[in-house]
């Protein structure tokens, strides 16, 4: 790489950091609804114009700045974990610092794993991330990065079960490992809905713990553990 497009490549991302920067002082401020390319460009101090120069849609950057937040969960996750004694711990713990983090933020998450941009594009926004906020990765958590890194909400969660199958050596039907994850992920879905709505009728603290609870269940059901 020539100095020249080294120079462009980081002007490239030092902008994009200004945009994203803005874009998630207007989340944090105003919520993720309020979130438009007028507005970003504004704050950012640059015309709407130049921010289509470095984003395709506002759906590309909405990602970006919601990348922040699962950037924070990212971030804790190895401290939760610490406190496993096996996998099984671990794979709860995950799901506890998951759950803590989405539920104080539920569309956020919403945005990132549930909706089809999120889905398809989260590896390589969360990757972009990392190189125009390298000081924000956090090399505690490299061991887990290929689950944090992966958008499909099945394919994460199978990464950190096969884990807990492995260690014990269940001999479990691939059918009764996705039907595991089916029902986990409905039950975090269930409840992130829940969270969602503007009349709350319960804590975050008691929305995680409920559902960690029901994902001891369902682990139980199955006799894993």
């Amino acid at each position: 790489m020539t100095i020249n497009v080294r120079n462009r490549e980081l002007k490239r991302k030092r902008i994009m950091s200004y945009f994203i920067s803005a874009a998630i002082e207007i989340i944090e401020q105003d919520g993720i609804g309020e979130l438009s390319i007028r507005k970003v460009a504004e704050k950012a101090g640059y015309n709407s114009a130049t921010l289509y120069h470095y984003f395709s849609s506002l759906e590309e950057l909405t990602l970006f700045a919601c990348a922040k937040c699962l950037n924070e969960y990212a971030t804790e996750l190895p401290s939760y974990l610490k406190q496993a004694k096996d996998m099984r711990e671990q794979y709860l713990l995950n799901w506890e610092c998951f759950c803590n983090h989405s539920f104080c933020h539920p569309d956020i998450y919403q945005v990132l794993f549930f909706s089809p941009a999120g889905a398809a594009n989260l590896p390589a926004v969360f990757k972009m991330y990392h190189e125009i906020f390298p000081m924000e990765r956090s090399d505690s958590a490299a061991e887990y990065e290929e689950m944090l890194m992966e958008g499909d909400f099945y394919k994460r969660d199978y990464i950190a079960l096969e884990r807990i199958i492995q260690e014990k050596g269940y001999d479990i039907p691939p059918e009764d490992a996705m039907a595991v994850i089916e029902m986990n992920i409905l039950i975090f879905r269930g409840m992130l809905a829940k969270m969602k709505d503007t009349v709350r009728t319960l804590t975050v603290k008691d929305a995680v713990k409920r559902t960690v609870t029901y994902m001891e269940h369902t682990l139980h059901s199955y006799h894993i553990g």
